[in-house]
């Protein structure tokens, strides 16, 4: 089979959030098939990364082209531009266009899918994000378009507006949330197969297009790399991973920092919080400065040592959409994890059997205190790992979903 891979970003390095999950589904799928790539250079996502992003952008092609069969890589224009989200911002108002088209929107991008689809004779063309369904009208009307929802962008940008305390700001969400909304609607009916993260997802988007195509693709963890064991000594220090300039993750680790750890530390005079990520905002940098047990990191390219040696995992994720890799990164890593429940949207967890669930500050530092006591810890650790392996290992996500994939091939 013959697959076209549209993305809004390079996949690589596999460190976090979607490039987790687009560098596995595509390495999954050229296992099997031919899959040439198309993607926009978010130079921005890979700063935290790479010292030179140039020199990273090219470690990143010689990675893809490992199993991809053609790697095309196209800048993103609002990179070049001096206060380019703004003036895209500014442009979607004005135009009532979604900033999820808008930011998107190239020439050049235009000009490689073209040539590609021109001499690729294509079984299926994969859109990886509805912000690039802008150059669906390329494909020729024999192939199958998937588009991939790693969240559903209008209740993403709908719960941002909910959770802003900035009067401006919430209006400029919200009326994202009725443009994209408009676009889902437009577009998710049209394709010949939506993919989505999980099952909440999937009623997300059929409450706004109830006649599209919808199937279940779950985000997953290489549980070869991740891999710990479980009942091990742990140290007394909590821990958080994240990319920090992702807003669901800066609100989390301000809650960590403001809420929960004027508590914790009191708790207990040992223990020691972790903040791991890359663009942490100023105020937890300068809380690190006054704390000594309170550490923001920074960037680390490998954080195997860090999660196996915590003693547990906080997530207070409040919004967001899609299911947290991060996450899923933790439970095969046998980590005991506390969270809110919206950070465990869309992956079968049990509370008190694989995860601790929490909402209030006082219930993370309860659960922590508990995990302190091996035994429960340890419990907590295996079935985390045990749950990782069972159900959300990459290798056979892939498989199903090129069966998926070659499904709907032969169906067209």
């Amino acid at each position: 089979m013959r697959i076209l891979w549209l993305s809004h970003l390079v996949p690589y390095p596999p460190k976090a959030g979607v490039l987790l999950r687009s560098y596995n589904l595509v390495r999954e799928l050229a296992r099997t098939s031919d899959v040439d790539l198309v993607a926009f250079t978010q130079r921005n996502l890979l700063t935290p990364i790479y010292d030179d992003v140039d020199a990273g952008l090219r470690e990143g092609e010689i990675r893809l082209a490992e199993f991809c069969r053609a790697v095309d890589f196209v800048p993103l224009p609002s990179d070049a531009w001096q206060w380019g989200r703004h003036r895209i911002a500014l442009n979607s108002l004005l135009r009532r266009r979604a900033y999820d088209e808008l930011w998107l929107r190239s020439r050049e991008y235009r000009r490689v899918v073209t040539e590609r689809i021109a001499r690729g004779a294509y079984d299926v063309v994969h859109i990886d994000t509805i912000g690039l369904m802008q150059y669906a009208d390329l494909v020729p009307p024999d192939v199958p378009v998937v588009l991939d929802h790693h969240n559903i962008e209008s209740h993403l940008w709908a719960r941002r507006g909910m959770n802003s305390t900035d009067a401006l700001r919430s209006r400029f969400f919200a009326t994202q949330a009725d443009l994209v909304r408009k676009l889902e609607e437009r577009v998710c009916g049209a394709v010949d197969l939506n993919v989505v993260c999980s099952d909440t997802d999937r009623e997300r988007l059929l409450d706004i297009v109830p006649e599209a195509k919808v199937e279940i693709v779950p985000n997953g963890v290489d549980v070869e790399f991740f891999d710990a064991p479980a009942g091990a000594e742990r140290a007394p220090r909590v821990i958080f991973v994240g990319t920090l300039d992702w807003y669901p993750n800066t609100a989390a680790v301000r809650r960590i920092a403001h809420d929960i750890w004027p508590l914790l530390r009191v708790a207990d005079e040992r223990i020691e919080c972790d903040i791991i990520g890359g663009n942490p905002p100023a105020d937890l940098v300068e809380l690190a400065e006054r704390d000594d047990r309170f550490h923001v990191h920074g960037f680390v390219d490998d954080i195997h040592p860090w999660l196996e040696s915590a003693l547990c995992y906080l997530c207070p994720i409040r919004d967001g959409g899609g299911t947290k890799l991060k996450i899923l990164d933790a439970l095969a890593m046998s980590k005991a994890i506390v969270a809110d429940p919206i950070a465990c949207e869309g992956i079968e967890v049990t509370d008190g059997v694989d995860i601790l669930l929490a909402e209030a500050p006082e219930a993370y530092v309860e659960h922590v205190m508990r995990l302190k006591n091996a035994d429960v810890r340890t419990g907590i650790e295996r079935a985390a790992r045990k749950l990782a392996v069972d159900r959300y290992s990459f290798r056979s996500i892939g498989r199903d979903f090129h069966a998926l994939l070659e499904g709907l091939h032969r169906n067209e």
